[in-house]
């Protein structure tokens, strides 16, 4: 399956280095409060350049690079890619696994991150419980009012976000197929 991403990082080293280093790794340690959405990993937008940029600006004192590539990510390989926003399955999949470690109750994961979560499947687990290289989710912010919303009818107060910030994390480099060579897609 193919996307377009995007990978914001900070402008230290320039654009030579930034691009031969690329992608750079998000680290997991809780006690020094890196606690990346998805666990430890390479991080990228899914083909979304004006979130990259707010990440930049948020994140990196609005000194900063967006990188984009296509990716190619290989959806058909049992227990490779965890589709968390595009695939129900992998949804319910998931819900039935985070039921059997107790991480889930009628609350959700009060409590409990989905960071601290995967870590824990990827480093307390054998590796069939939890196989994923690479999982795709939507980062949603509490409370915030994100993307462009429409109703479906005007009857009802269902919508649909048409914008949605959509991630991927992968575990390990060696799993990033890139079909185009990286560039800075934009400059702070």
């Amino acid at each position: 399956m193919e996307f377009t991403v995007h990978h914001t990082c900070n402008k230290e080293g320039g654009e030579d280095k930034v691009l031969e280093n690329y992608p750079f790794l998000s680290e997991y340690d809780p006690k020094k409060n890196m606690k990346p959405f998805l666990g430890q990993g390479y991080y990228f937008w899914d083909f979304n350049l004006e979130y990259a940029k707010v990440w930049g600006k948020n994140h990196y004192s609005n000194k900063y690079y967006v990188c984009e590539s296509d990716i190619d990510v290989d959806h058909e390989k049992d227990g490779f890619f965890l589709d968390l926003a595009g695939n129900r399955k992998h949804l319910v999949g998931f819900i039935e696994l985070l039921r059997e470690f107790d991480f889930i109750h009628k609350e959700g994961t009060e409590g409990i991150d989905l960071c601290y979560i995967i870590d824990y499947l990827r480093t307390k687990c054998p590796p069939e419980v939890f196989p994923f290289e690479v999982i795709r989710a939507v980062d949603y912010k509490n409370n915030e009012k994100i993307g462009i919303k429409v109703v479906f009818n005007n009857t009802q107060n269902s919508y649909t976000i048409l914008n949605p910030r959509i991630i991927f994390s992968f575990k390990s480099k060696e799993n990033i197929v890139h079909l185009t060579k990286p560039s800075i897609a934009f400059k702070s």
